[in-house]
C-alpha cells in the first residue's frame, strides 16, 4: 500500500463511520457545495463584490461552514466502527440498493473480531489483502466499494480518469496504470465529465467484477476449475446456478 493510498483510506473510514447518522447532513451539504462552486466559477471576485449575489455567496458559506462542523461532531463522537446501517446507507447514497442481509454478509467477510461492524484494522486489512490478491479469489465485495470512494475525491459519486490517474501511477508504474485506466474507462477515456470521462459505481463495479473474473480464470485454481468443468462457459453458469 503506499502513502498515498494509507492517507486516503483513511478519508474513506472516516467518511463511511457513522455515515448513517451524517448522510442527511450530506444531502443538505453537498448542493450548496455544487453551488457555491457554480458561482465561483461563473464570477470574478470583483464581480461578485458588488454584484447581488454577494450576499448568496456569503450565506452559502456560512451554511457549509455550520454543516461541516456538524459532520465533525458527528466524526469525533464516533466508535471507530462501520455498522450495517453504515455501509447500507453509502450502498444508497451510491445508487446501490442493498438488503441489510447482504451488507451484514459484506462485512462478515472481514470482520475479524466477529462484532458485526468493521472497524480501522479490518478495513486496512480488507485492502491490503486484495491489492496483493493474484487468485481473484479474496472477498471484494468491500473493497469494490472502498477503492470507489478512494477514487471519488470530490465525493460526486462518480470516478474519473483525472481521479483515478495518481493513484493508479503510484501503484502500478505508468505502463499498468493506463491498462487499468482502459479497464475501467474504456479504451477511448472519452471526456464526458468535468475531469475526464466519468463513471458512477455500477459501471465502476461492472469493470472490476469483470477484471476480477478474468485474473481467477488466469489463476492456478482457475484453470484447474476450468478443466474440472469441461469449458468458462460450462464453469461460469455453475457458479451463478450457485448463487441462485
Amino acid at each position: 500500500m503506499t502513502a498515498q493510498e494509507e492517507s486516503q483510506l483513511r478519508r474513506v473510514y472516516s467518511l463511511l463511520c457513522d455515515y448513517g447518522a451524517k448522510r442527511q447532513v450530506y444531502k443538505v451539504l453537498r448542493p450548496k457545495e455544487e453551488r457555491y462552486e457554480v458561482l465561483r466559477a461563473k464570477l470574478s471576485d470583483e464581480e461578485v463584490a458588488g454584484s447581488e449575489l454577494a450576499s448568496e455567496l456569503q450565506s452559502l458559506s456560512a451554511d457549509i461552514d455550520e454543516l461541516k462542523d456538524k459532520i465533525q461532531r458527528l466524526e469525533a463522537a464516533s466508535d471507530g466502527r462501520i455498522t450495517p446501517t453504515d455501509l447500507m446507507e453509502a450502498m444508497k447514497a451510491l445508487g446501490k440498493k442493498t438488503t441489510k442481509k447482504e451488507v451484514e454478509a459484506i462485512i462478515w467477510e472481514v470482520d475479524e473480531n466477529l462484532d458485526g461492524c468493521v472497524d480501522w484494522n479490518e478495513l486496512r486489512l480488507m485492502f491490503q489483502r486484495n491489492i496483493r490478491d493474484q487468485s481473484g479469489l479474496e472477498p471484494s465485495k468491500l473493497f469494490n466499494l472502498v477503492q470507489f470512494c478512494l477514487y471519488d475525491v470530490n465525493d460526486n459519486f462518480r470516478v474519473s480518469v483525472d481521479e483515478t490517474m495518481n493513484m493508479l501511477y503510484a501503484r502500478y508504474g505508468r505502463v499498468r496504470m493506463e491498462a487499468k485506466l482502459r479497464e475501467l474507462f474504456g479504451d477511448d477515456m472519452q471526456e464526458t465529465g468535468t475531469q475526464g470521462g466519468e463513471i458512477d459505481f455500477s459501471t465502476y463495479l461492472k469493470a472490476v467484477e469483470k477484471t476480477q473474473l478474468a485474473t481467477f480464470l488466469q489463476s492456478a485454481h482457475g484453470k484447474a476449475q476450468i478443466a474440472k468443468a469441461g469449458s468458462v462457459r460450462k464453469l461460469i453458469g455453475t457458479a451463478l446456478a450457485d448463487q441462485c
